[in-house]
């Protein structure tokens, strides 16, 4: 199992240079083909004057439209300037629309999916990865503005939990565990339950070991402020660049409420973090 296809996310958040240098080492050492897409979404024009007959409207919706062409022509700009000399087996899809939209629409083309971390840019600008994370079919692969490690050829840690979440997550994970230089299978839970949870982290190295994988099982008490800090303080230990971890969310009045792990991770890992929902 490898990756063949790639999707990542073009803007102009901090940190899109860093992606999509990532992104292409990952299609180069993968030979695989990779897409760069960006949405943006059209502000809503200002109420017309009503003595104007509507020209307002007509004016102002022309204006944001060409705003919003210029944007995504910027982006591909950015992705041809960055890929280009590097990746012949390129493609670009851009166009008007929220962006998480339009990247969940085009990950049938992908095997993995790119984004940015969580940002303040508005998600008509930017996708939110949690957005994307909840509604596509794919892994995503998360990427810190300034990533301390590249994902492939360093330490990665599988933050497991006993869930669907965390075993479609380190499937999916497979071909960039194949180029981990170590793996560990990290998980935190209370004294009385340690003898548990190796019994469960034993059938998750035994699996890895099928797939030519070497791994490591650690269980480990739970810190005082949250798994999520207690798997990126293990993680940056291990001098790790890459996190694999499930998901975990629901809908709620229109929005995602994430699980804390998820949305800690979302924000605020230093190392790229593979997640499957």
């Amino acid at each position: 199992m490898t990756y063949r296809s790639l999707l990542v996310a073009v803007d102009s958040a901090p940190g899109c240079d860093a992606r999509l240098a990532l992104a292409c080492d990952l299609a180069l050492g993968m030979d695989a083909h990779l897409i760069g897409i960006c949405g943006v979404a059209m502000n809503e024009p200002p109420i017309a004057d009503p003595y104007m007959g509507g020209a307002m409207i007509g004016e102002s919706f022309t204006l944001f439209r060409d705003l919003a062409v210029a944007e995504v022509q910027a982006a591909r700009d950015r992705f041809e300037a960055q890929v280009g000399p590097r990746c012949t087996r390129r493609e670009w899809r851009g166009g008007l629309g929220m962006p998480a939209d339009l990247i969940v629409q085009a990950a049938r083309a992908a095997d993995l999916v790119i984004l940015g971390r969580r940002s303040g840019r508005s998600p008509d600008r930017a996708a939110d990865p949690a957005d994307v994370l909840m509604a596509v079919g794919r892994p995503v692969l998360v990427v810190p503005p300034d990533p301390a490690r590249p994902p492939v050829g360093t330490p990665a840690v599988i933050a497991w939990k006993d869930s669907r979440e965390a075993q479609r997550a380190t499937a999916a994970a497979l071909p960039l565990l194949r180029q981990a230089s170590v793996v560990d299978v990290f998980t935190c839970c209370e004294p009385g339950r340690r003898d548990e949870a190796l019994v469960q982290l034993a059938d998750v190295v035994a699996w890895l070991g099928r797939h030519g994988i070497a791994a490591e099982a650690v269980a480990d008490l739970p810190g005082p402020v949250g798994a999520a800090d207690d798997v990126m303080a293990f993680a940056e230990a291990q001098g790790a660049g890459l996190i694999v971890a499930g998901g975990y969310g629901h809908s709620r009045l229109r929005e995602w409420a994430l699980g804390g792990v998820t949305r800690e991770l979302l924000s605020a890992s230093p190392m790229c973090v593979l997640l499957s929902h």
